[in-house]
């Protein structure tokens, strides 16, 4: 089993990490992939995609922790370069997609495809598997229009899986493609999930794609706006006053101030204790070899981050502090920053990053932090009348999946004799993310099959608003009685 190459360095632009990749680099980063056996999956990027990723917090956080993120549209190019730390390349998903199957082709990976309609998906399987020697699609699917959280996902991960493809393209638009491939690709058990929107459409000549000068000087924007006015006009001005504005509000943040500017100085090794591993960042951080900026290498203990010496950070900075945001999670421990400087918080915050761990100003108040999130979880409760109150204290998100899960489906079992009703309390929950609201929706099936029903309670706004934006307060309805004492 072959394993991917490191991760390549990292810049943020407006809340999302993007990877300094080439499109030769992404396809052999692919080709690797697919022939390991981990699930991962890869996003592509563009403006309209990040404008909406920034005013959607379960978004954001869904391709922040991707496996890859490419950028898809020269405007964002154009903006790395403004910001300091350029971007080599436009990595287009319509460019990608072609490469790629040719390479399964040769390598005699399956695919499957996944979204759009069938006709869409029969056309384009007969040009591919003709056009590509060795290429064969072992699947397709259509789901059904509305909802995610209203198709048969299990159904459908379970046809996946026994396909044996080694890639899924999910063709359902952002953001239900992300949405869908964070909440599933777990299951599917295929190695490889790219959202590639409408690229199966340009293959099949349902939609035709900007001449190749128009897309190397960063107009085919204009281009797909031209061919449907009325739908990209007014989405098209929304992305540009979004990108000036969430574009010159980064610029300000991560300026230079020269009379703080500084080289790092001496910064000790990360110091393992027994409840946290301290590290200490300093100087400006910038695309200098971040001698001022050390990772830990022992990620066996939460992280306590002292930023007090940081005097400047530009959009790479940002993008090494995502890479440790990023470890931390994939060793699901917990990064907390202490002392933060203005230098440091101000970019941070104008990203919108600062959901992704807490910044106190003292190591006590951060010590007591990491102790409440150890202490943290969940617990069920029976109430009167084959009621049983499920509650929980943590985020649901990706990394307390299993527990979450654990802890419904004990909830279930040990009162399956009795159970009337499930009520899931989200007073505490800070955030939720879709692979979450899927486990929800596990639950809510399971106690269908019991006969009984499932309620949600006492969310916060925040939580509300996305469980809004998922359809699940259109099946889960809200408890309007009191939690059992």
């Amino acid at each position: 089993m072959m394993s991917p190459p490191p991760e390549p360095p990292l810049t943020v632009l407006l809340g999302l990490p993007f990877h300094d990749l080439t499109l030769e680099e992404t396809l052999s980063y692919c080709r690797t992939a697919m022939q390991g056996e981990v699930n991962r999956y890869l996003v592509t990027a563009n403006v309209d995609f990040t404008t909406q990723a920034y005013q959607d917090a379960d978004l954001r956080k869904i391709v922040f922790f991707a496996d890859r993120v490419v950028c898809d549209g020269m405007p964002l190019v154009w903006l790395s370069r403004w910001l300091g730390y350029p971007l080599r390349e436009r990595v287009a998903g319509s460019d990608l997609v072609p490469k790629l199957l040719e390479i399964c082709g040769k390598d005699k990976c399956p695919v499957y495809f996944f979204g759009s309609d069938r006709e869409t998906l029969l056309v384009a399987k007969d040009i591919l598997e003709a056009r590509y020697t060795g290429l064969k699609v072992v699947g397709i699917d259509s789901p059904p229009h509305g909802a995610v959280i209203e198709w048969d996902n299990e159904a459908l991960c379970a046809k996946m899986q026994a396909s044996g493809a080694r890639l899924l393209l999910v063709c359902l638009g952002c953001p239900k493609q992300e949405r869908w491939i964070w909440a599933h690709h777990h299951e599917t058990g295929i190695p490889l999930s790219i959202g590639v929107g409408a690229s199966l459409d340009f293959i099949t000549g349902k939609q035709v794609r900007a001449p190749r000068w128009m897309q190397k000087s960063g107009l085919e924007w204009f281009w797909r706006m031209s061919g449907s006015p009325a739908r990209l006009v007014s989405r098209y001005y929304k992305d540009f006053l979004f990108l000036v504005n969430a574009g010159w509000r980064q610029a300000r943040s991560q300026r230079r101030r020269k009379c703080l500017s500084s080289q790092p100085s001496a910064v000790p090794a990360p110091t393992p204790t027994p409840m946290f591993t301290r590290i200490i960042w300093s100087g400006d951080l910038h695309n200098n070899g971040f001698v001022g900026a050390p990772l830990p290498a022992d990620l066996t203990r939460p992280i306590m981050l002292d930023a007090s010496r940081v005097s400047f950070m530009d959009s790479s900075g940002l993008g090494r502090l995502a890479t440790l945001v990023r470890n931390c999670r994939s060793a699901k421990q917990w990064l907390v920053v202490v002392r933060p400087t203005a230098a440091f918080r101000s970019p941070i915050e104008a990203v919108r990053m600062e959901a992704l761990f807490p910044m106190m100003a003292t190591e006590a108040e951060a010590l007591a932090w990491v102790a409440t999130q150890q202490a943290s979880g969940g617990q069920h409760a029976v109430a009167a009348d084959g009621v049983v109150w499920v509650s929980f204290n943590c985020a649901l998100d990706a990394t307390y999946y299993d527990e979450m899960i654990g802890l419904l489906d004990a909830a279930i079992s040990e009162n399956s004799a009795t159970i009337r009703s499930l009520v899931v309390d989200l007073s505490e929950v800070s955030f939720i993310d879709s692979r979450a609201v899927g486990g929800l929706i596990r639950a809510w099936k399971t106690m269908g099959a019991l006969g009984g029903t499932m309620f949600l309670a006492r969310a916060r706004p925040a939580v509300r608003e996305i469980l809004s934006l998922l359809h699940l307060d259109k099946i889960l309805p809200e408890w309007k009685g009191d939690p059992p004492q």
